[in-house]
C-alpha cells in the first residue's frame, strides 16, 4: 500500500510540474476549433472582439511542434520588434492564425496548436519549417480595429 501511495504522489507531482494542474483555477485544457486547430486561453483581453474583416495587430512566438511538444523556435516578432498586422479571414496569413484570433480581444493571449493543413501544409520554408509540420504559437493581440 505504501508503494502505491508513493507512486500516486509521484504521478500528482508530475502533473503539477507539467502544468496540467494549476493553482488559482487557471484554464489548462485546450479548446477545439475549425480544421483541427486547438487553442488555450492564457489571458483574456479587453475591448472589441476580433472577427472576420477586422484588422488585428499581434505579436507571436512560433515553434515547430515535435511529437506533441514544443520544438525548435521559428520566429519571435517581439524580439524582432515587428508585430504582425492582418485582416482576419483574408489570405494574408496562415489559416491557423485567422481561426486562432477569432474571439480574442486586445491584450488577450492564446497558445495555438496548428495542424499542417492550417499552417504551411506541403510547402516548406527552407531551413525553418519542414513540409507537413505542426506548429505551436503563443499569440498576443495588441489591437483589434474595424476595417
Amino acid at each position: 500500500m505504501r508503494r502505491r501511495t508513493r507512486w500516486m504522489s509521484l504521478q500528482i507531482l508530475c502533473l503539477l510540474v507539467s502544468g496540467f494542474i494549476t493553482n488559482a483555477g487557471a484554464q489548462t485544457a485546450f479548446n477545439k476549433a475549425r480544421g483541427g486547430l486547438r487553442f488555450q486561453e492564457i489571458a483574456i483581453g479587453q475591448g472589441p472582439t476580433a472577427q472576420t474583416g477586422d484588422v488585428v495587430t499581434m505579436h507571436f512566438t512560433g515553434w515547430l511542434q515535435e511529437q506533441g511538444v514544443r520544438g525548435a523556435p521559428i520566429f519571435n516578432s517581439r524580439a524582432q520588434g515587428r508585430p504582425v498586422r492582418f485582416v482576419v479571414g483574408a489570405d494574408g496569413v496562415m489559416s491557423g492564425w485567422n481561426i486562432g484570433v477569432e474571439g480574442m480581444r486586445s491584450g488577450g493571449e492564446r497558445l495555438l496548436l496548428v495542424p499542417p493543413g492550417l499552417a504551411y501544409g506541403e510547402r516548406a520554408i527552407k531551413g525553418v519549417v519542414p513540409e507537413n509540420a505542426s506548429l505551436m504559437f503563443r499569440i498576443e493581440v495588441i489591437a483589434v480595429e474595424p476595417l
